[in-house]
């Protein structure tokens, strides 16, 4: 993983902007002890829009962003914000930051699964009760799971989830064991850009056997094929 560093160059800064456009990336924009998961909508010479939400418009003078890419994760202050309409549409303009710090770069490449699959994972507490989860995104050292309406999420950080079975539908199937490392409560935009509360969990994959790595090269190989093939449609 690479060290952190800040982007300063206007120009730098709005080719980060336009990528997360075009990748549709998810940005979690933090209020307080609050997260909202969204999209940037559009961008122009000066700053872009973001669907618009009535506490972020009441706090917009102060709003913290972080972009998660594929390739690392971009966090950034801004203090211009003005609550706007377009084609009769809320938005929230930003403008753009004065520098965007660079704070992670992933050592393994992520792919987003949330817009564009429903794939589940099934497991059992050791009590016997039955879970299953949204898979938010995979990659070859964890995955993100979405979570709604459990009331056992906030104690399971830093637990082990064993013998999780993931469905990829016809893709294959994984099994392997997760070791919680977040739990987080974000507000997640939905494709007709309401929002929906939920529960974000950070996984890593734990003690992965040989044959069970093999299956992940396999299935995220076919997962990039199929993301190629769409694109070309």
């Amino acid at each position: 993983m690479d060290e952190a560093y800040v982007k300063h160059d206007l120009f730098e800064i709005i080719a980060i902007v336009r990528e997360a456009v075009k990748k549709k990336s998810r940005v979690d924009i933090q209020v307080r002890n609050r997260v909202f998961a969204s999209r940037i909508q559009k961008i122009d010479s000066a700053g872009f829009f973001i669907p618009w939400n009535e506490e972020l418009a009441n706090k917009r003078d102060f709003l913290s962003f972080v972009i998660k890419d594929d390739n690392g994760k971009y966090d950034f202050k801004t203090t211009k914000a003005q609550a706007v309409t377009v084609n009769n549409i809320n938005c929230l303009y930003v403008f753009f930051p004065e520098k965007i710090n660079v704070t992670q770069r992933r050592m393994h490449m992520r792919l987003y699964l949330a817009n564009k699959h429903n794939f589940q994972c099934y497991g059992k507490f050791n009590d016997g009760r039955k879970y299953h989860y949204k898979i938010k995104d995979i990659s070859h050292g964890g995955c993100a799971l979405i979570v709604e309406n459990d009331e056992r999420i906030n104690s399971l950080r830093g637990t082990t989830l064993r013998n999780v079975e993931f469905d990829f539908n016809d893709i294959g199937t994984l099994v392997s064991n997760l070791h919680v490392i977040n739990v987080e409560p974000i507000k997640e935009t939905m494709d007709n850009e309401n929002y929906r509360n939920c529960l974000h969990l950070s996984c890593q994959f734990k003690r992965m056997t040989e044959s069970s790595l093999r299956k992940l090269d396999n299935i995220i190989v076919k997962l990039l094929l199929e993301e190629k093939r769409l694109h070309r449609l």
